[in-house]
């Protein structure tokens, strides 16, 4: 397997082909994104493993342009950065990457990770040569292939999520233990804080009674009564006593918020979790809205209204990715400043869960195919298709429905009923 290297640092560069070295991939040099691509065009590698900041080029861009490209074979695309936030990787695998890893890594992630693109090019591999056989042979077997190239996608997507899943988990575990000591310090400091305070008052208790007027203090000591007067004035210490306390517990609360982002993070995210489980919606819905509230917070005011709902079984993982999808295609439909509508309801023995935007909405010839794979109205290269038709498979996993209403220039509204326990 030929690979492409893409950094411009020498020693990130060299890190990576050492790593490459041991799996005995043939390995292409390139200093920057230009020479990758001049030499992406050349060799067409099986594998592009990309810094995501270069000069002439940038990884995302990099990328682009191999997707753009009329390459027959499949080149699996892994970005290297040191951006993690949820943004950065949606727009990570909207450029078309197969795969992302955070840097500092370890050579031995990266190692796993060309295992799992060796084993996704094969796939597609084994998918091209199959596709040709059956087009030579029969083109009334064009539904069959392209059934077997949406389940392959599919498992693309699953395999990306996983990536994402594990991340999101280590995320989570590495801030946690951080979070706790802040907490239980600022615990402790609150505490200490009342004993300073009332010792404050006794100190100002004594001041007072020492200043009054025809009490036997010396003139030295009136001298240093009158400065800590002055320099209580200087520093307004009846404000402060005041305010430290506030500081404290919004430093507090902070830490519930972070810790309750971390939940939810962990709850969303469950690698490896593939038993179905009984689940309160709203409680997933609430945790998803964390995850993507940086991506939310500027295109869209949020309206919960989340009724009394019964448990439904199923993935929770699949169930927040569904969710996922449709919250940020709301934001991206709002171009200034929106709303965004949540409500979930109880309908006999179902639960209905609506999704509103009023955003630019979607055409009358557009909707009907929302749920089709690869089907997109984003810009080549910023969408790729497969969001909603994941989600449309997924609810209907759980057997359930979902469906879009819309008008153009007026918003989307997404309605998904799923069966309750």
């Amino acid at each position: 397997m030929n690979i492409l290297v893409a950094e411009d640092n020498y020693v990130s560069r060299l890190l990576v082909k050492k790593t490459i070295q041991k799996t005995g991939h043939t390995i292409l040099e390139a200093e920057n994104g230009k020479i990758a691509w001049d030499l992406f065009l050349e060799h067409e590698p099986d594998m592009v493993i990309s810094d995501w900041m270069m000069p002439e080029l940038t990884g995302i861009e990099l990328c682009t342009k191999i997707r753009q490209s009329d390459k027959k074979t499949y080149s699996y695309i892994i970005l290297v950065t040191a951006r993690d936030t949820t943004t950065d990787l949606i727009e990570v695998f909207e450029a078309g990457a197969d795969d992302y890893i955070i840097k500092p890594f370890k050579p031995d992630e990266l190692r796993s990770r060309i295992k799992t693109g060796e084993r996704i090019c094969r796939l597609e591999q084994q998918h091209h040569d199959f596709k040709s056989q059956l087009i030579k042979k029969n083109e009334m077997l064009d539904k069959t292939l392209a059934d077997l190239k949406t389940t392959q996608s599919r498992f693309l997507q699953s395999e990306k999520m996983a990536s994402i899943g594990q991340l999101a988990a280590g995320v989570a575990h590495e801030i946690n233990n951080p979070i706790g000591f802040i907490g239980s310090n600022l615990d402790a400091l609150t505490d200490y804080m009342k004993d300073v305070d009332h010792l404050i008052e006794k100190y100002q208790e004594l001041k007072n009674r020492l200043t009054k007027p025809g009490e036997a203090v010396s003139e030295p000591i009136k001298n240093r009564l009158s400065k800590i007067a002055a320099f209580e004035q200087e520093i307004e210490i009846d404000y402060l006593k005041k305010d430290i306390p506030d500081l404290l517990t919004d430093c507090k609360d902070g830490t519930l918020r972070v810790g309750r982002i971390v939940g939810d993070l962990k709850s969303f995210a469950h690698p490896g979790n593939d038993k179905q489980m009984l689940i309160d919606l709203n409680k997933g819905l609430e945790s998803t809205l964390n995850v993507v509230y940086n991506e939310i917070k500027y295109k869209a005011d949020v309206k919960k209204d989340l009724g009394e709902i019964p448990m439904v079984a199923g993935f929770p993982q699949k169930l927040n990715q569904v969710f996922m999808n449709i919250l940020v295609n709301a934001a991206q439909a709002i171009e200034k400043k929106g709303e965004i509508k949540i409500t979930t309801q109880k309908q006999g023995t179902d639960v209905v869960v609506k999704i509103s935007d009023n955003g630019c909405g979607i055409s009358e010839t557009d909707l009907p195919k929302i749920f089709d794979p690869f089907f997109t109205t984003k810009e080549i290269g910023k969408g790729t298709g497969l969001g909603m038709n994941i989600a449309y498979n997924i609810i209907e996993e759980h057997k359930g429905n979902i469906f879009a209403e819309s008008k153009l220039g007026k918003g989307t509204t997404f309605t998904i009923t799923l069966p309750g326990k």
